[in-house]
């Protein structure tokens, strides 16, 4: 019998020969040397607990304690939603899988292809191709070699404005987004994350045209470019939201009705759907050219056609000049800035920093009185026509 005291109580120990009696007092000093007094009150589901749990943790080779440690933390951060195992086989779902190597190039020509599947529009896809085909020749190599510390210097060395470094910095991760989608990158790869941003406009003189600049445009206009025009100077949309204008969402009411243009949600540039109303003035340029459906601008470069018909009015063509003027007009007119906000799909603020030049009341009165030059009467051809006697 071993004898000995712990923790106030008498303790005693059976065994069947004095050597085994030994073995058991031996221990039971070094335990209570150690400082390990917990391990001589273990039960037997206890210790069976225990041994288990030394088994399954000898094939990783990690502590109980820290065993335990690591899945208090997991089940905490879980909150009773799901099991460790269950969020580990998530996240091997997500992240260990096999992705394939693809060149930087090949992804380039996809993303391309992609966006004229999609219906993206002609300048859009040019801009795609323009951007995405430097970046490739840059970087020939595979979309996983590509990362921030890359991206940065390459956007910030481009000899180019900054407002042109903005547009590739976009565009660069539209690629991204898209190569993520694919399954080529990783969810989350972020070849944009830390690298600079870029300011988007740097204000400038805000120029407008005058009314008699405007007559002379719209009148030395080839008749297709004139609804451009007129929608453009006489209602604020922008360029690329008239490119994608269709007869069918301009009503045009007979008579003293209302008319309006409906800017889609898909065609707009803030994906918000608004109605624009329609000017008498502007009706009154529409009206010759109305159609049933049917694309208002029916040139694929629109810029080139605006450009070319300046320099034959001898006029200077001045970049977002026909929505400056209209929106600069407008508010003349109404003295109206939240009103003119929602027509035109611009805050408040960026009217006021970036659109608005203070013009007078009498010269927006003006603008908006442009109106066609009548037609001419035709001269009636008396054939046979005899004359009268004195």
């Amino acid at each position: 019998m071993v004898a000995y005291s712990f923790q106030g109580k008498r303790k005693r120990v059976w065994r069947s020969d004095l050597a085994d009696a030994q073995i058991a007092a031996e221990d039971a000093c070094d335990n209570i040397a150690n400082g390990e007094h917990l391990s001589l009150t273990l039960t037997n589901t206890d210790r069976l607990s225990y041994l288990r749990a030394q088994e399954a943790l000898s094939q990783i080779a990690v502590k109980l304690d820290v065993a335990a440690q690591e899945y208090a933390n997991a089940m905490t951060l879980l909150g009773g939603r799901a099991t460790v195992t269950e969020a580990c086989r998530e996240w091997l779902k997500h992240h260990i899988s096999e992705l394939p190597r693809v060149e930087v190039s090949r992804a380039v020509t996809e993303c391309v292809q992609q966006a004229k599947a999609d219906g993206k529009s002609a300048m859009r896809r040019k801009q795609l191709s323009n951007v995405l085909n430097r970046f490739a020749e840059n970087f020939n190599v595979a979309l996983q070699d590509i990362s921030p510390a890359l991206v940065s210097p390459y956007l910030a060395q481009m000899p180019l404005a900054e407002r042109t470094r903005r547009n590739h910095r976009d565009v660069i991760g539209f690629f991204n987004r898209f190569c993520v989608l694919r399954g080529y990158l990783k969810k989350g790869t972020d070849w944009l994350e830390g690298v600079q941003k870029y300011n988007a406009r740097k204000l400038g003189e805000i120029s407008t045209y005058t009314p008699d600049e405007m007559k002379l445009l719209l009148n030395s206009a080839d008749k297709r470019l004139v609804p451009f025009l007129a929608i453009a100077a006489f209602s604020g949309l922008r360029h690329a939201e008239i490119a994608r204008l269709d007869w069918g969402e301009i009503e045009l009411a007979d008579g003293a009705g209302e008319s309006f243009i409906e800017v889609r949600a898909d065609k707009a540039k803030t994906q918000t759907r608004r109605l624009v109303p329609v000017k008498d003035n502007l009706k009154a340029w529409l009206l010759p050219h109305r159609k049933a459906a049917g694309k208002v601008c029916p040139f694929q470069n629109t810029t080139k056609q605006l450009l070319k018909l300046a320099t034959a009015a001898k006029i200077k063509w001045r970049k977002n000049g026909l929505r400056h003027s209209q929106i600069s007009m407008r508010v003349a007119e109404s003295g109206d800035v939240p009103r003119v906000s929602d027509e035109s799909g611009n805050s408040v603020q960026v009217i006021r920093t970036n659109y608005l030049r203070r013009v007078k009341p009498a010269v927006a009165a003006e603008w908006f009185s442009i109106m066609p030059p009548r037609k001419k009467a035709r001269r009636r051809k008396l054939a046979g026509a005899v004359k009268k006697p004195n």
